[in-house]
């Protein structure tokens, strides 16, 4: 992570010729750590550069957004996968109502079967064959 003198934090590759994004200076730049993965690096420039003024507000906002995320969802891989392998059909597809039918059979019925679905497909677990068909992807 690199800090211009003009209080900018960014990210760049080690020994590459970086210039600063706000300002697009070169000469006024320090390195303040480095990191083993671009996911680090970008969370550490992301918290660098918020003002001060708001960092405890939304520190706890983002603290309030996991907490609510994680309780509404709070489905195991374990219970994914148990889900998915009651929801097959003898086609290897699944759809919403047998979703629904082994949530129901599972006690898991922690979200609705067209959410469960939304966040399939989001994370890539899931494809679409039709507007209520679809193939699991593991």
């Amino acid at each position: 992570m690199l800090r211009c003198q003009c209080g900018r934090n960014f990210g760049s590759r080690a020994n590459s010729n970086s210039y600063c994004p706000r300002c697009n200076k070169k000469t006024s730049l320090s390195t303040i750590k480095s990191f083993s993965s671009s996911s680090e690096l970008r969370d550490a420039v992301s918290e660098a550069n918020v003002p001060d003024e708001i960092v405890k507000e939304l520190s706890s906002r983002l603290a309030s957004y996991e907490n609510s995320e994680r309780s509404n969802e709070g489905f195991t891989s374990d219970d994914i996968d148990k889900i998915l392998s009651l929801a097959k059909l003898p086609d290897d597809s699944i759809t919403l109502s047998s979703i629904n039918e082994s949530m129901i059979r599972l006690d898991l019925k922690k979200m609705s079967a067209e959410r469960f679905m939304e966040l399939l497909e989001t994370s890539s677990m899931v494809l679409r064959n039709s507007n209520s068909s679809w193939s699991v992807l593991q």
